[in-house]
């Protein structure tokens, strides 16, 4: 036992500090609120695949936006149900590495994807004579590749410069890992680290905010120029879950990165802003489709009708 644990490769991780009265109903917690995020974006996910009627621009990137939200959660939760009913925790190197990637992919695919879905609800409402021929089937596969894509770069840049430094620590006080928890455990200068991992957030979350800030602008005097006001509530409807959707993601990440930043605030507190971002914009997500989104709810119901009623 001790020669696993002593092992190079393996990481011991801080988690959280909950007495055994509490492991056993946090695991619980932890298992349902998974659940709730597995079905719900599987079932926003299979609605919009299997329903041609629902294969345009907009809710295919609802489509994507769900294979993220589960790629961040599915990263973290069983890693953190595993963790609760366990005193001793222990990961290996190579899938503290996996989990940290996926979980910095996660948030910044988000950011990518929510600045093109608000680039699409922009030629929508600014330009809807003239949509179909800008959002073409060729546009969308190239917006999503260039979301996707981008991002893989960079977390693969990000993760490169990690990896290169030595290490001479093996312990991780935070519940999960992530890039700046892996490249503090090294003794070398990481200077470089912090740079890039700085100019990547700033990158990402400010061009995500300029983009949609823009695109909201214009959406706004285009509605206030449209006398029709079927005209006006049909776009600040349509507008209404992707603002709220990105408005929830930008608050979790906001008090993430502010709650890191204070190292006397209770261990517990700022491990949980981790977990908090990769689970409740994930959970939320396809619960503010269903309620907004009248053609998603429609064919939701249709399907569950069909599967648990079908001769009714």
């Amino acid at each position: 036992m001790n020669t696993t644990i002593d092992d190079s490769s393996m990481l011991s991780l801080g988690g959280f500090i909950v007495s055994p009265e509490a492991a056993h109903p946090l695991f619980l917690l932890t298992l349902a609120v998974y659940l709730v995020i597995f079905i719900g974006n599987v079932t926003v996910f299979s609605v919009i695949v299997f329903q041609k009627n629902l294969h345009e621009p907009m809710y295919l990137l609802l489509c994507n936006m769900s294979v993220c939200d589960l790629i961040g959660s599915t990263a973290l939760m069983p890693r953190l149900m595993a963790d609760f009913l366990t005193e001793v925790r222990y990961i290996s190197y190579a899938a503290c590495v996996v989990q940290a990637f996926c979980i910095h992919f996660y948030t910044a695919a988000a950011h990518l994807i929510l600045t093109v879905m608000a680039y699409d609800r922009y030629i929508a409402i600014c330009d809807p004579l003239r949509y179909n021929s800008i959002m073409t089937t060729s546009t969308l596969v190239k917006l999503c590749s260039l979301a996707w894509g981008g991002t893989l770069i960079l977390i693969i840049i990000l993760f490169a410069l990690t990896l290169r430094l030595p290490r001479c620590r093996s312990r991780i006080t935070e519940a999960n890992c992530s890039n700046a928890a892996l490249f503090l455990l090294s003794c070398a200068d990481t200077t470089v680290n912090n740079i890039y991992g700085l100019f990547i957030t700033f990158f990402i979350s400010g061009l995500s905010f300029l983009v949609i800030v823009w695109t909201y602008i214009r959406i706004l005097i285009t509605c206030l120029y449209k006398r029709q006001s079927s005209s006006k509530s049909k776009a600040i409807h349509t507008c209404a879950t992707h603002l709220t959707v990105y408005i929830i993601f930008e608050l979790c990440s906001l008090f993430t990165i502010i709650m890191q930043r204070f190292q006397n605030v209770n261990p517990n507190a700022r491990k949980i802003t981790w977990v908090l971002i990769a689970t409740f914009p994930p959970c939320v997500n396809p619960i503010i489709y269903g309620i907004h989104t009248k053609e998603i709810r429609n064919n939701v119901l249709k399907c569950f009708h069909n599967t648990i009623l079908p001769n009714q």
